[in-house]
């Protein structure tokens, strides 16, 4: 009998040691695990930090940046507005379409025979369009014609001088062709100063090919338009 109690006894020791022991060893693995974990959450806060502070972009050269922009914007558009800018109330007047007719030459005139009209409409903002229409066909260069009545004409710019005796023709390229203005429905080309030496773009632009008038065409307007 007793030894029957001592082997029961035995038993129910090492049964209560082994949960012991478990329960030691889950501690333990808790005790592992939670202090990676604490470890993590700090070096995760670290790295928050470390990146924000990164990503923060000092005050002082955004706001030098943006002004820079603005003023970049503010000079483009002073420029796009200045190109379109309505011509002064003293050239309000030539405000029309101005032809002459002249002889073709190949050069300043693309055709080759015979006679064209050359036809300058200054517009109230500045712009004129230039072409030349000969048998219904309309040149926009030496070079290029069209039967389309919807061409797109080539732009330049016009100005006259206060006294009114002067009207330049800025042409896109960079020439630029003067009129001497007898009234406001008559010009003369200046071909004295348009071939002058002072006029050095134009020297230039003449000596390779661009098309340059020989004679001193006069035209004369042949329609009004209302200032815009």
């Amino acid at each position: 009998m007793k030894s029957i109690v001592s082997v029961y006894a035995f038993n129910t020791l090492s049964r209560l040691g082994l949960v012991f022991a478990g329960i030691a060893g889950l501690l333990a693995c808790d005790r592992h695990q939670v202090q990676p974990m604490q470890e993590i959450g700090r070096s995760e806060q670290a790295s928050g930090i470390s990146i924000t502070a990164a990503n923060t972009v000092p005050t002082e050269p955004v706001v030098a940046k943006s002004l820079t922009q603005i003023a970049s914007q503010t000079n483009f558009r002073a420029e796009t507005a200045g190109e379109s800018q309505p011509v002064p109330e003293y050239a309000q007047d030539f405000v029309g379409r101005y032809c002459a007719k002249i002889q073709c030459d190949g050069r300043f005139v693309p055709c080759l025979e015979g006679t064209a009209e050359f036809i300058l409409t200054l517009l109230a903002d500045g712009t004129v369009h230039r072409s030349i229409v000969q048998h219904g066909k309309i040149f926009i260069d030496n070079s290029k014609n069209s039967d389309d009545g919807n061409i797109t004409y080539r732009k330049d710019r016009w100005i006259v001088n206060p006294e009114r005796t002067e009207l330049i023709i800025q042409r896109k390229e960079g020439a630029s062709f003067y009129y001497i203005i007898k009234n406001s429905n008559q010009l003369v080309m200046n071909l004295e100063k348009i071939h002058s030496e002072k006029e050095t773009i134009n020297q230039e632009l003449f000596e390779r090919g661009y098309p340059a008038p020989s004679k001193a065409y006069v035209l004369s307007k042949k329609d009004n338009f209302p200032p815009q």
